[in-house]
């Protein structure tokens, strides 16, 4: 199992809030793959999406990206064949957010992985509404676990078998919900730090949260991305 990370550095040509910001980075993902003819096929179509992208670096104080200003962020994928295109077609972006300055590609392969932490706050809804912290421990729990196993089945086509299949302890790092701002809605939303159960399903599982994200809305605003130790 690897993964593939596409770090592009980006110049803006407008000032853009913070909550704002993994909307606007998704559209122009979104520019990008209509410039091909398979990824313009791909992204309309209903299924988990096989990629999840961070948030501008580095963050600003006050919150606001500057116009003028240069920034990263980072496209995850398990596709190869995403990523190079995405790697290639980056340059050609038209947009009036920000301008591609350049692109690097790297690849990750499977190791152990001791615990996962969302630098991108992840987002479960419960009934269509945001899960929040005094919500059911148990279904939040539930809910990560079960996304990232339908995931895996999608992308594998292999079901996660375990009863410990990911999760051994969850913290939260904010007290209050962080959110996003998508299409005139708050989507609320919690940063965590996960500690891995020791077996193989669940390290599966673990990779996959990095690869692919963690939680809903991966590749809608860039919910869930994690890094891992």
């Amino acid at each position: 199992m690897k993964y593939f990370e596409l770090t592009l550095t980006v110049l803006l040509k407008k000032n853009i809030y913070f909550a704002d910001s993994g909307y606007i980075i998704a559209r122009n993902i979104n520019r990008i793959m209509l410039l091909d003819k398979d990824l313009k096929e791909l992204h309309p179509k209903k299924q988990y999406k096989n990629y999840v992208f961070n948030n501008f670096y580095p963050l600003e104080k006050d919150r606001t990206y500057k116009k003028d200003s240069l920034y990263i962020f980072k496209i995850r994928s398990l596709d190869s064949d995403f990523c190079e295109k995405m790697y290639k077609l980056s340059s050609s972006l038209d947009s009036d957010d920000f301008k591609v300055i350049s692109a690097d590609i790297r690849d990750f392969h499977k190791k152990a992985i001791k615990e996962i932490y969302t630098l991108t706050p992840l987002i479960i809804t419960i009934d269509s509404k945001p899960w929040l912290q005094n919500d059911d421990l148990i279904i939040f729990k539930e809910r990560l676990e079960s996304n990232l196993e339908k995931k895996y089945k999608d992308f594998y086509n292999e079901d996660i078998s375990s009863k410990d299949k990911l999760i051994n302890n969850l913290t939260f790092k904010n007290r209050l919900p962080m959110y996003y701002n998508y299409k005139n809605i708050r989507l609320l939303a919690n940063k965590v730090s996960i500690s891995i159960h020791d077996n193989e399903e669940a390290q599966k599982l673990a990779f996959l949260a990095l690869a692919v994200g963690i939680g809903e809305k991966n590749s809608s605003v860039g919910a869930g991305f994690c890094e891992g130790n």
